[in-house]
């Protein structure tokens, strides 16, 4: 079973989500995918898979799968969907992953986009 997950949001290394995901972790690296997101004003960023644009963020490698994607699941709820795609590491090299991906794409109307696709610069600007 893929054991990465790719985060962008409020699961990044000091964001306030870390925690659900903390004690899982094995392994930590800084990395970038392609696609947009878009901030909410509920204080959370929403991805949509997208050719274009670069989300930056950081690829976790977990174990105890089935307890950790089941809680993340949850707490995602029906808005997110988890998918497998591929991120790119700092140093190049091309890796599959999971990663959360708004359910219904016409969500992003209701968030604003993040242009450069830093959901922790943006949050550490406007908060």
């Amino acid at each position: 079973m893929l054991d990465r997950l790719f985060v962008y949001g409020t699961m990044r290394t000091g964001q306030t989500a870390r925690s659900l995901v903390a004690n899982s972790i094995t392994r930590t690296a800084q990395a970038f995918t392609t696609g947009k997101i878009y901030a909410f004003p509920m204080g959370y960023p929403g991805f949509n898979d997208d050719t274009t644009g670069k989300v930056v963020g950081e690829l976790l490698w977990l174990n105890d799968l089935a307890a950790t994607f089941g809680l993340l699941d949850a707490y995602e709820g029906e808005d997110f969907a988890r998918i497998i795609k591929q991120v790119t590491l700092e140093t190049g090299e091309p890796v599959w992953a999971w990663i959360y991906t708004l359910s219904d794409p016409a969500a992003t109307k209701l968030g604003a986009l993040i242009e450069d696709g830093d959901w922790v610069r943006y949050w550490t600007e406007h908060s």
